[in-house]
């Protein structure tokens, strides 16, 4: 699903926001190549102190956000998965991961789309790469939904999530 297709389909569920991991890497981007030893330390910043003011804010506390995010089973994957989940627990908010896949062929297709700008990554052999050598960070049971979108269009998709988000949310009230 084009991730630029999300923000129309948030009708779907109440009070909601969208927080695209973009937003707090193009800043640091701006600044930063991604190979300079600072610009991890820039994005953790970053990151936790956007977290760590939606969890803590009384004007937010009805929101339900969503974060576009993909990170990796390694060191710095796995310590920016700790920063949402703090944020989730401080919020005192069920954290539900949905992973989104797809085929390598449609991967590549989309990663070449016109329609994605800024930092997005556009590099087909960067993406085969990615595909090829890390694991994406999982967080297993109940409340994660790993879904193929392939075939699906970004409405259907957003369905099928918004189902699962509010099977999970029941179940778990």
């Amino acid at each position: 699903m084009e991730s630029n297709a999300l923000p129309v389909r948030l009708h779907l569920l109440p009070n909601v926001k969208l927080l695209d991991n973009h937003r707090l890497i193009d800043p640091v981007a701006a600044v930063y190549e991604r190979d300079m030893p600072e610009y991890q330390g820039l994005r953790k910043h970053l990151r936790k102190g956007i977290l760590d003011s939606i969890a803590t804010s009384e004007s937010l506390k009805d929101v339900t956000w969503i974060f576009t995010d993909s990170q990796s089973s390694d060191a710095v994957g796995s310590a920016a998965v700790a920063d949402y989940i703090h944020a989730a627990h401080t919020k005192g908010s069920q954290l539900i991961s949905v992973i989104l896949t797809c085929a390598e062929d449609e991967n590549s297709r989309r990663v070449k789309s016109e329609q994605r700008g800024g930092t997005k990554l556009h590099d087909v052999d960067v993406l085969l790469g990615i595909r090829r050598t890390e694991d994406l960070y999982r967080f297993g049971g109940k409340a994660e939904l790993e879904l193929d979108v392939t075939l699906l269009s970004p409405i259907e998709a957003a369905h099928e999530i918004v189902g699962f988000v509010t099977q999970t949310v029941v179940q778990d009230n």
